[in-house]
């Protein structure tokens, strides 16, 4: 895809928010103009993004009207991402739940506790819709829940009442009936960690028809084997004998370098059994998949996942397939990493709850925009830049490098950019951050601009 969006930040919130419902046609004005300038500087704090005392003013009483609310300015990009999910065959709508830490700001009302009860803030849940090409897409949020928790005293509730109490984990399935259901010659797979093991969420995404994907958590009873007796999950699939073997490139961390290592490969069937107790227990079982890769070898920290699917898995192709898929779930982790740091959400130190949620149902579009320019960063080194980027910064780029922008690949093109940012590229130094490439991509659009304001040749008045 080309990044047009990124020129133009004003046509893009135009598109994000235009058709915001706010109760009144200005707020929806406003919300445009705020977005476009919390498009243009992310990382900014609300005084630098406006620029002026009027224009914060302003800024401050659009967040703080009944109207404007979270869901109301996030409602158009949700449903404009589920249109073009449903218009592809195959979409990995990958979910994850981060924290929104405002510990630090004392006088913020209208916060619940987080971690170990001591820290306040907000619980978000995000679900987005990938395309899993050989350069993911990014097609944005379907869905996202933001909510805050509550003590509940012990011994106010009796053991049926806490059944029926709706549990946070419910919130995995209930994104996947909130965007609907999947077409029956498409592929709607909701991929997800280990969190997300519960055996009420595969028989709710299946009733939507949907498909699941999760590396494994629990070592729940199944129907297994040729025998198809009663084993326990983790245990049975450690057992299972290596059908095929790949390669695969992790990622570096702050305490490791990147590295790539051999994986074996196996898979089968199995028969997800439902749990003895609650509501569930009276379920039928779920039919679907094992897969699991493991790093050969006594390495500490060696890799080993097993994976759990209804999608099919028939061969090599297919394991291999199912294991790149899973591969992806990074992209919502990298999401919550561009709206906290990206867009620094949570240094916003707006005084009451509802007035940052609303700032969070635009910065969580921004972080969208964000997230996608980074992907191509990191997923499509070898391509042209020119099939991703437009002309004019490929260009630009290239006059940086002092090299061609016909021979410019997309992984040359960004640390052009991170360099702008002040990346110094040293072999230890890893993948430049999101305000590092954020700040070269500013640095590279001033000089785009400077460049067309340029005089040509020969064209000069007088």
């Amino acid at each position: 895809m080309i990044l047009s969006s990124f020129s133009d930040p004003a046509r893009w919130a135009q598109q994000q928010w235009g058709d915001a419902a706010l109760g009144d046609a200005r707020r929806t004005r406003r919300a445009v103009q705020l977005g476009t300038v919390l498009a243009s500087r992310p990382e900014a704090s609300l005084p630098q993004q406006t620029g002026s005392w009027g224009e914060l003013k302003a800024a401050y009483r659009l967040l703080n009207e009944p109207d404007v609310t979270y869901a109301a300015l996030s409602e158009p990009h949700w449903q404009a991402t589920r249109q073009q999910a449903a218009q592809t065959d195959t979409v990995l709508l990958v979910q994850d739940t981060s924290e929104l830490d405002f510990t630090a700001h004392r006088q913020t009302t209208g916060l619940g506790w987080t971690g170990d009860k001591r820290g306040r803030g907000f619980l978000l849940h995000s679900c987005l819709a990938v395309r899993p090409d050989a350069v993911p897409e990014i097609l944005g949020v379907a869905a996202q829940r933001v909510w805050t928790r509550h003590e509940v005293k012990k011994g106010t509730e009796t053991r049926a009442v806490r059944f029926k109490r709706r549990k946070e984990t419910d919130v995995w399935a209930e994104l996947v009936e909130e965007i609907g259901p999947a077409a029956p010659d498409q592929y709607w797979v909701s991929v997800s960690d280990r969190a997300s093991d519960i055996f009420s969420f595969v028989r709710r995404a299946r009733a939507q028809g949907w498909h699941c994907l999760w590396r494994v958590g629990q070592n729940r009873a199944v129907l297994a084997g040729r025998t198809n007796k009663t084993k326990l999950l983790l245990n049975w699939a450690r057992r299972l004998p290596a059908q095929t073997e790949t390669s695969l490139t992790l990622r570096g961390r702050a305490d490791q370098p990147p590295r790539t290592i051999r994986l074996q490969v196996a898979w089968s069937a199995v028969t997800l059994c439902p749990p003895c107790n609650g509501p569930e227990r009276a379920q039928e079982p779920v039919s679907g998949w094992c897969v699991r890769c493991w790093e050969a070898g006594k390495r500490k920290n060696a890799l080993d996942w097993i994976l759990f699917t209804t999608v099919p898995v028939t061969d090599a192709a297919t394991a291999l397939e199912r294991i790149e898929w899973y591969r992806l779930r990074w992209i919502v982790e990298e999401y919550h990493k561009a709206l906290k740091t990206g867009c620094a959400m949570e240094q916003r130190q707006l005084r009451r709850g509802p007035g940052l949620l609303a700032l969070l149902g635009l910065l969580a579009i921004v972080a969208v925009r964000l997230l996608q320019l980074r992907t191509i960063a990191r997923t499509a080194p070898d391509t042209p830049a020119s099939q991703v980027i437009e002309p004019e910064f490929v260009e630009t780029a290239a006059r940086l490098q002092g090299g061609s922008a016909d021979t410019m690949t997309a992984d040359q093109f960004w640390r052009t950019v991170a360099g702008l940012g002040g990346f110094l590229g040293r072999k230890g130094d890893g993948d430049p951050g999101w305000q590092t490439l954020w700040r070269g991509w500013q640095r590279l659009q001033d000089l785009c601009w400077g460049l067309h304001q340029m005089p040509i040749p020969g064209k000069e008045c007088g």
